[in-house]
């Protein structure tokens, strides 16, 4: 679905037939995953995850197949009790005399077949301007433009670690579009036994430029520095599957409307990047210090 004059106009009832019927048209009573995109249902209440007519639909679908777990991106929200702390990123809204605080999320869910268990995270690296208003006690005077761009100066909520969602068939990394530019915060979920990596994301905001295709070549880094394999579902932009090389074996063209299928492998081994993360850069920049200091050593050595 376009993202800026499609997605969030469509009604529920629409957007669940939609995907109910790419979904069927892959899935068999073998298959162990199925993933959507970023935030496909909206309007979610996170102590009503139970309830929401959405996952309830969601859930008839997964229990269909035996073995099915399904992880999609939802936009939800969280209303604090009375008396409950608020974190820094609660907005705050007036009721009967009240003063209500709640929390805008986007996340990432996983429903069972045959469970009423839901496994929930939280994207914790957010898009500057439009998940989260860097030094916004600072720079109050561009708040205006934010939130004319459709911004959150608020900010959403996020957590502290990198969950990983377990099933029968194995661990995954739910990682949430922009997270996945990200090399070394992506070796948190592989170091809490992510054994693969499920990225969901929304690429429609770019059109047809080149930002959805970079955004896919990311994910192909990410699948080399931790030999996981990868499955991309990706709304507007490319879906695809990735293989533990970088090599994508198969994908969606921008824009289209489809399902894919593919076995991929599941790997619990720790890769070298994985332990130690961006050290190489590290390196470079130490020494590219260490460099400049001895030029600027010389340059005075030569004056005197």
């Amino acid at each position: 679905f376009e993202p800026h004059y499609v997605k969030f106009n469509l009604t529920r009832q629409q957007t669940l037939e939609q995907f109910i019927k790419l979904s069927k048209a892959a899935l068999s009573k073998e298959s162990d995953y199925l993933v959507f995109p970023e935030t496909s249902f909206h309007g979610i209440r996170y102590h009503r995850l139970h309830s929401d007519t959405q996952l309830r639909a969601l859930h008839k679908l997964v229990d269909e197949y035996p073995h099915l777990s399904l992880v999609t991106g939802i936009g939800s929200s969280k209303v604090y009790a009375k008396g409950e702390q608020p974190s820094p990123t609660a907005r705050t809204h007036i009721r009967g005399g009240d003063t209500l605080y709640w929390e805008s999320q986007n996340a990432a869910i996983q429903i069972h077949s045959n469970s009423k268990d839901i496994d929930f995270y939280l994207k914790s690296k957010l898009v500057p301007g439009a998940e989260i208003f860097p030094y916004h006690r600072f720079l109050f005077f561009i708040k205006p433009i934010v939130d004319q761009l459709g911004g959150a100066p608020g900010g959403l909520e996020r957590q502290a670690t990198r969950s990983v969602f377990s099933s029968p068939s194995g661990k995954v990394a739910p990682v949430i579009c922009y997270e996945s530019i990200y090399g070394e915060y992506c070796t948190g979920y592989i170091r809490n036994g992510a054994e693969a990596i499920f990225i969901v994301t929304n690429d429609g905001w770019w059109d047809n430029t080149a930002g959805h295709r970079q955004h896919l070549a990311f994910a192909r880094l990410r699948a080399i520095e931790t030999r996981r394999a990868i499955a991309r579902a990706a709304n507007s932009g490319i879906s695809a599957f990735i293989n533990q090389r970088g090599d994508v074996i198969s994908a969606t063209r921008y824009d289209e409307a489809a399902s894919l299928k593919e076995n991929i492998l599941f790997n619990n081994e720790i890769t070298f990047y994985t332990l130690w993360g961006d050290m190489i850069g590290r390196i470079a920049g130490f020494l590219s210090i260490l460099l400049l200091l001895n030029a600027l050593v010389k340059g005075l050595m030569k004056k005197t």
